[in-house]
């Protein structure tokens, strides 16, 4: 999967963005902690060398997670379209020596444990402003129902310590997820007291209530933003 993962990067100065749906793609990985500090390093040498980059890039590193989160960080790609992944895929290793560094960490330090492709429904790139970030992998059988259920609740609500975001899985989810649902805010002290205020405003119960049985929770972990390019 590294390969994958590699073939993909030559190709960031010839994608063309337009308007049309915004489309993500995470990679879940597992960095040796003895190799975290180079890998981080050989990153950002890696993203300050490129001229065009389509990509808002994030680096997570996960803090909290159940027996089913086998990963200790995420590197995401946002493109403002589809368009931005149509090379995603195809090509060779980085030729810049930046890059060809960057593999050689990769390989020595990292561990490719899936690669989701996704699109967001409910989404404000602002979000990625917040250092932090709740998921909960979901598996939802009614999506309009849950659907206006989401939407009322994010609509109604007004909490400036946090946001609510939505997103389709696409491809590459685990089994029987369908959607995240992702809790943004700036550290886990502003989450918990976000948290707090949902729970206790009522709109926590309004949700349930209108989404029913629309869904069920697969699994959860929090993570915090290391690095960001091109924001």
């Amino acid at each position: 999967m590294k390969k994958l993962f590699f073939i993909t990067l030559a190709f960031f100065a010839s994608v063309n963005l337009n308007a049309q749906t915004p489309t993500w793609v995470c990679m879940n990985v597992s960095v040796d902690q003895n190799g975290q500090a180079d890998f981080v390093e050989a990153l950002d040498n890696f993203m300050e060398s490129l001229e065009l980059n389509p990509y808002t890039v994030t680096l997570n590193q996960v803090q909290f997670g159940s027996s089913d989160v086998d990963f200790s960080h995420q590197l995401c790609f946002l493109g403002q379209s589809s368009e931005a992944f149509a090379s995603w895929g195809i090509g060779g290793p980085p030729a810049s020596v930046e890059g060809v560094l960057f593999f050689s960490a990769f390989q020595d330090f990292v561990e490719v444990e899936q690669i989701i492709l996704g699109q967001p429904m409910i989404f404000e790139p602002s979000n990625l402003d917040s250092d932090f970030a709740a998921v909960f992998a979901l598996n939802v059988t009614d999506v309009q129902k849950f659907g206006s259920a989401f939407t009322k609740m994010v609509n109604s609500s007004n909490n400036e310590n946090g946001s609510f975001e939505l997103h389709d899985a696409v491809l590459g989810a685990e089994k029987d997820v369908t959607h995240y649902w992702v809790a943004r805010s700036g550290n886990i002290s502003t989450f918990l007291d976000a948290r707090s205020e949902f729970l206790s405003s009522g709109s926590a119960a309004k949700f349930i209530s209108d989404a029913g049985d629309s869904f069920e929770f697969v699994f959860g972990f929090g993570a915090r933003i290391i690095k960001r390019y091109n924001n």
